[in-house]
């Protein structure tokens, strides 16, 4: 398959439609798809970070399970417009420009849920969100978390969510329930660990 050009369609400030024309074995089609990028196809690089935390006792604040049990994972119940509800997710937010995945993951889950990162457990590579759809590419960090007496969440205007803490039974209640609106990586991650038996 050969893209012979890309047309842009919008001019947003976050996002913007693509139209690509392309040739396979004699067919030329035309894909539209979304991008944050100036430049779709100019490099694989990730634009957004997926932040992953696990709280461990003895830094469980009351307010988020408190220390009576084991580690607990930390998501984010959030009011998504494109679907007209809350979703469950994890931390997540864009790299500011010259902004490392750690850094980015850093500013992202003390603004969204007012927790510091004290460990880091593993970075991914850039993972794309829907091919089909977008060339969105992210990074998911997966992170030890505390919180931190004096920090509190200081969300976006725009962002209307709730900090959600799990302990594995709670975290294998939101992975069977049906009725929940779930991220997909989100999901995964959920079912991971609830075939894993516990959190890590």
């Amino acid at each position: 398959m050969h893209i012979q050009k890309i047309e842009q369609l919008t001019h947003e400030k976050w996002l913007n439609l693509y139209a690509a024309t392309f040739e396979h074995h004699g067919h030329v089609g035309r894909w539209v798809y979304a991008s944050r990028r100036p430049q779709p196809h100019a490099e694989r690089t990730a634009a957004a970070v997926i932040i992953v935390p696990i709280l461990r006792p003895p830094s469980i604040p009351p307010e988020l399970g408190g220390n009576d049990g084991g580690p607990r994972l930390v998501m984010v119940k959030e009011f998504r417009v494109p679907i007209g509800g809350y979703s469950f997710a994890f931390p997540a937010g864009l790299l500011n420009p010259g902004e490392s995945i750690e850094e980015a993951a850093r500013r992202e889950l003390r603004e969204e849920t007012g927790l510091e990162i004290v460990a880091v457990r593993r970075v991914t590579q850039p993972l794309y969100s829907s091919t089909g759809l977008t060339d969105e590419a992210v990074a998911m960090i997966f992170v030890d978390a505390c919180a931190v007496p004096q920090v509190r969440a200081n969300p976006d205007a725009s962002e209307d969510l709730e900090v959600v803490s799990l302990d594995f039974a709670g975290l294998c209640r939101l992975c069977d329930d049906r009725s929940a609106r779930i991220e997909a990586k989100a999901w995964t991650i959920l079912y991971l660990y609830q075939q894993l038996g516990r959190l890590p």
